[in-house]
Formats: C-alpha cells, structure tokens, sequence
C-alpha cells in the first residue's frame, strides 16, 4: 500500500496572539476554554502541531471567530510551524 502525504491544518501565530490581545485574555484561558491542557496548547502554538477538528472548532468558538481562515492554515507536512 502506497501511502500519501495528506495536507495537516496550522494555527496561524499572529492571527491567534491577535485575537487573544483583542479580548485581553492569555494563552492559558484558551487551553481552559478548548479543554486541553496548557502545555498541548504551547505544543500547537510553538511546536506547529495539528489540532483535531474538534480542537479546532473549540478554539474557533473560544475567541468568537466564525472563519476558519482566519485561524488556521492549510500546510504540506513538511511546512510545518
């Protein structure tokens, strides 16, 4: 079986500080909010991981962000952060 790379999804950095900075809320409150723990939020931040879907739709829903967009971007697997 011939495996294929699959495109993952990145937290865009300076859309996600942003929008933090916007609410006057921190890196950790977003953890709390997206029930995961602070250090997998670090992890996706400065480490350029992939969240799940369901991750994803917890920090889009946290910070009040209707398009998906306007967090996250589509990456090669290489790309990665």
């Amino acid at each position: 079986m011939v495996r294929t790379a699959r495109t993952i999804v990145l937290l865009k950095r300076r859309a996600l500080w942003d929008r933090l900075e916007v609410l006057n809320r921190s890196q950790g409150w977003l953890a709390r909010q997206a029930g995961i723990t602070p250090s997998y939020m670090s992890r996706l931040i400065r480490e350029g991981r992939a969240p799940s879907g369901r991750v994803r739709a917890r920090i889009q829903r946290a910070l009040g962000v209707a398009d998906f967009h306007d967090l996250f971007e589509l990456a090669a697997p290489g790309e990665r952060g």
